[in-house]
C-alpha cells in the first residue's frame, strides 16, 4: 500500500497501515519535501513526490486536498490500484462520477473515508435501532479555528461526517431541508440544517469551526427510547421513560423513573476499523459499506444545504 499525501489525516493513515498485519506499507507521497521525507523515516518507507513515480501496489489511501481527488483517484485506479479516498469524495458531481466509473471500469475497490461509520458507538446503535423508526436526529459537530482545511466550507468539511451517519440510520429518501450559516473566510463557518424526511422523521445538524469548546455528539429519538452517542468518548446511552402505576404518586405528584443504561463498547480506533474493512472488501471478506455512491449521496445532501445557504459548489 501507499499513502497519498500525508498532511495531517494522510500522516494518520500511515501511521495506522505500518502497524497492521498483512500490510505493507511501500511509500508515501507528498509534494512537501519536508513532510514526506519525515513520514517516509517514521514509517520506515519510501518518500516520492509524485503518484506516477510510485511502484506497483495494491491499494492506497488518497488523502490528497479534495480538489485532487478526481486526478488522482482515476489515475490509480487505472492502473488497477484499489483505492480508500478521504471524504468528502469530490468537489462537485462531475468529478465524483469520474471516481465512481473509474472504480467500475478497472473492476477495483473504491471506499470513502467516513470515519464515523466506524465509531463502535455509531456500530452499535445501528444494531439498536434495528426494527425501530427513528423520529427524530440531532447531531452537533463543533470546533474552534483550524488551519487544517482552508478549501471548503463547513458543511463539506465537517457536517459532511453527520450527514452520512443520518443517511446510514435514516435512509436516502430526504424530503426537503433547510439552512442557515454564518459566512467566513472560506465560505461558512457555521452552519445549522433541518432535513425532513419521507414519512415525517427529520434531523437537525449544527457543524461549526468557531466554536471554542469541542463537541462530537448525535441523539436520536424512536417511539419508545433517547439515544445519546458521543463520538469522541465512543460512548452511547439509551434512557427510557418509565411507565405510570397506581404506586406513582409521592404527596399527590407523579413520580416518573428515567431507566438510563450505559452500552458496554470495546473501545477501537475508527480509522484502524476503516482501514481492515478497506482490506476485507478487497479480500471479498466483506461488502464496501462505504462505496462511491454512497459517498456521493452524502455530497447531494451536501450540495442541497449548500445551494440553501446560497454558495453552491455543484455544476
Amino acid at each position: 500500500m501507499a499513502v497519498v499525501g500525508v498532511g495531517e489525516m494522510g500522516r494518520n493513515h500511515a501511521r495506522c497501515l505500518a502497524s497492521m498485519k498483512g500490510v505493507d506499507l511501500v511509500a508515501v507521497v507528498d509534494s512537501d519535501e519536508e513532510r514526506r521525507s519525515a513520514a517516509a523515516t517514521a514509517f520506515e518507507c519510501q518518500p516520492f513526490s509524485s503518484f506516477s513515480q510510485l511502484p506497483q501496489i495494491d491499494a492506497a489511501v488518497v488523502a490528497v486536498p479534495t480538489a485532487l481527488h478526481a486526478e488522482v483517484g482515476r489515475a490509480l485506479m487505472e492502473r488497477g490500484v484499489h483505492c480508500l479516498v478521504e471524504k468528502p469524495l469530490a468537489l462537485d458531481r462531475a468529478q465524483a462520477q469520474i471516481l465512481i466509473e473509474a472504480a467500475d471500469s478497472a473492476n477495483v475497490v473504491l471506499q470513502v473515508g467516513h470515519i464515523e461509520r466506524f465509531n463502535p458507538a455509531v456500530r452499535q446503535l445501528e444494531i439498536c435501532l434495528e426494527g425501530e423508526q427513528v423520529l427524530v436526529a440531532n447531531a452537533r459537530r463543533m470546533s474552534g479555528v483550524s488551519a487544517r482545511v482552508g478549501d471548503i466550507d463547513v458543511v463539506m468539511d465537517l457536517m459532511v461526517h453527520d450527514l452520512d451517519v443520518i443517511l446510514y440510520l435514516m435512509g436516502n429518501q430526504v424530503e426537503d431541508t433547510i439552512a442557515v450559516g454564518i459566512d467566513g473566510a472560506h465560505g461558512f463557518d457555521h452552519v445549522t440544517a433541518l432535513v425532513s424526511f419521507e414519512g415525517g422523521s427529520m434531523a437537525s445538524l449544527t457543524a461549526s469551526r468557531i466554536t471554542q469548546n469541542q463537541i462530537r455528539k448525535l441523539e436520536v429519538t424512536t417511539k419508545e427510547d433517547f439515544y445519546s452517542v458521543d463520538y469522541s468518548n465512543q460512548e452511547l446511552l439509551i434512557f427510557r421513560q418509565g411507565r405510570l402505576d397506581n404506586d406513582g404518586m409521592v404527596e399527590g405528584r407523579y413520580v416518573l423513573d428515567v431507566d438510563t443504561r450505559r452500552v458496554f463498547l470495546r473501545r477501537t480506533e475508527p480509522l484502524v476499523s476503516e482501514l481492515e474493512h478497506f482490506m476485507g472488501v478487497i479480500r471479498g471478506d466483506c461488502e464496501n459499506e462505504v462505496d462511491g455512491r454512497q459517498g456521493l449521496n452524502a455530497l447531494n445532501l451536501v450540495w442541497d444545504i449548500q445551494e440553501k445557504l446560497g454558495r453552491s459548489t455543484t455544476p
